[in-house]
């Protein structure tokens, strides 16, 4: 009993140290002569009490007082300890890293991850739908680290941000939304901050498409530019692409064309 009182004290005092989370074998390594099952016992009974639930496979989290009435904790304060625990590269990212930048337009349900493991499964935890994308290759050169009450979180830069709204626009509700969102952080967007080692990390149909809305629909002629010479400078050339990706099947010459950015303007985007 005076152990299982320990095991709970331990855990409960976790927030006060500054942290929220902890795996069974973290527990298992503070009590090296407790019983395994009378510590896994102690743990279930922090949970049927609310003050403690499981997010992964013996990975828990702790919740603090200041999230007792919700009943469960916001996935920016925990997301960068598990992916640690899981030892997976990853990045808050696409709508949730906007919001984070400061974009109010349409507020995600969901917090979006990134990351370069395919072994990781998209979850709803306590009304949390914690959504998973993958990468092949994440560069640290374009993350930024934020602070959250219990520790750091890396989120993917502002152009960055816009060039994985652009790209995974068909998961996000289409191009249209991917618009309104940037422009919501689009003060932000500085290319000078930015490696081109960032455009070779997406199709040219995306730069083109990323291209033509900061300068065409959020009126950014300054970063249009910029981008566009970028480019050049790399030495690669836009080949015509439909604004819309999803209406390939169009005939082209029924839309307007923009020679610059060499799009088929195949869909009209409004701001909202």
């Amino acid at each position: 009993m005076e152990g299982n009182q320990s095991v709970r004290n331990w855990i409960e005092d976790l927030p006060k140290r500054g942290r929220i989370t902890f795996s069974i074998d973290d527990v298992e390594r503070q009590f090296m002569n407790m019983n395994k099952e009378a510590i896994r016992a102690s743990i279930y009974r922090l949970i049927k009490k609310g003050r403690v639930y499981s997010v992964w496979r013996n990975y828990y989290v702790v919740i603090p007082d200041e999230y007792a009435l919700r009943g469960f904790v916001p996935p920016v304060e925990y997301i960068d300890n598990l992916m640690h625990h899981l030892d997976h590269r990853y990045y808050v990212g696409l709508l949730s890293a906007a919001a984070l930048h400061g974009s109010s337009h349409q507020q995600p349900q969901s917090f979006t991850v990134v990351t370069s493991s395919d072994d990781i499964k998209s979850k709803v935890w306590r009304n949390v739908d914690l959504r998973f994308f993958v990468k092949s290759k994440i560069y640290d050169d374009f993350l930024q680290q934020k602070n959250a009450s219990y520790g750091g979180v890396k989120v993917s830069g502002p152009i960055m941000t816009a060039l994985d709204l652009i790209f995974y626009e068909n998961r996000i509700g289409g191009l249209e939304r991917a618009a309104t969102v940037i422009d919501g952080f689009a003060e932000k967007l500085d290319i000078t901050s930015s490696s081109p080692k960032l455009f070779t990390s997406f199709p040219l149909p995306v730069i083109q498409r990323f291209g033509y809305i900061v300068e065409l629909i959020l009126g950014n002629a300054e970063l249009g530019d910029t981008v566009n010479q970028i480019i050049r400078d790399m030495g690669h050339g836009f080949r015509k692409s439909f604004l819309d990706p999803r209406a390939k099947s169009t005939i082209a010459d029924e839309y307007p064309y923009n020679q610059r950015w060499k799009i088929i303007i195949n869909a009209d985007l409004e701001i909202d």
